[in-house]
């Protein structure tokens, strides 16, 4: 497999290093955010079990008690893994949202200009040294694959006009996860190279989160293939459809954030 160069020499990159806490300041948010991390993680229990099941799947087990053995399946570990989004999801901007903002108060941004690193590999080796703060990824991956390997497996033999659908639902559910932090982290670098306060990057970021999660919910589009009359369809598109606005949200704030700091390097 082709490894990307910059790829190849992260972990070595001086950028990368000190974002994830090697050296240099501390990040003061996210060491402040981590200091209240039981409260934290006693709220995203909560709002775990409230919203760890998807309504898509109810409206899809109705009178077919094969996809309500899927839903016992994937209950308890689809709770696991909605608490460990949103512990992701809360973090990231912490992380995120002070990268750039903090470099041009502290007049480094230049600097940091100065090295022999491309703009992609500075961006991206500080996003990623940023959230290998974080020590959700090992847990995230293996619920992300057990929900979306299970879900792909049960639909694809029992789902019935569903199952041809199933490998992309099982994509979109292992996806989905990832995706949402990606999109919190993504709204924290954004707001970084667009506000000079890291402060208000941050509550931007929060705003960005919250919003985007409300209106591209499950549920959300539930309503929406309601509306669209595709009622046999219910199940799929409310695994689907959040997945996909998700990934093309980050898509579109990493063009956003690589413009932003072309044209900050042009002035």
């Amino acid at each position: 497999m082709i490894a990307l160069p910059w790829l190849k020499t992260l972990r070595q990159n001086p950028i990368y290093q000190r974002e994830r806490g090697g050296w240099g300041n501390p990040n003061r948010y996210y060491a402040n955010l981590s200091r209240y991390s039981p409260f934290i993680i006693l709220g995203v229990i909560v709002l775990g079990v409230c919203a760890g099941f998807n309504p898509g799947l109810i409206a899809g087990i109705e009178n077919n008690d094969a996809l309500t053995a899927v839903w016992v399946l994937l209950c308890l570990p689809g709770i696991l893994l909605t608490m460990l989004t949103l512990y992701g999801s809360f973090m990231a901007p912490a992380l995120t949202a002070p990268l750039i903002s903090t470099e041009r108060a502290h007049q480094t941004w230049d600097v940091l200009r100065t090295t022999p690193y491309s703009l992609n590999t500075i961006l991206l080796a500080k996003l990623f040294g940023a959230l290998s703060r974080l020590r959700i990824w090992p847990v995230l991956l293996a619920l992300t694959l057990f929900q979306g390997f299970t879900l792909f497996c049960l639909l694809t033999l029992l789902g019935g006009e569903s199952a041809v659908y199933g490998w992309l639902a099982g994509l979109m559910t292992l996806l989905r996860p990832w995706l949402e932090i990606l999109f919190a982290a993504f709204a924290g670098m954004f707001f970084s190279i667009v506000l000079r306060s890291a402060t208000t990057a941050l509550i931007a970021a929060y705003a960005a989160v919250v919003l985007f999660r409300l209106f591209n919910s499950s549920a959300a589009w539930l309503v929406l293939a309601n509306y669209a009359e595709a009622d046999g369809f219910l199940f799929v598109v409310s695994l689907i459809g959040p997945a996909l606005a998700y990934g093309t949200a980050v898509f579109l704030l990493w063009l956003g954030i690589v413009w932003q700091a072309r044209k900050m390097a042009d002035e």
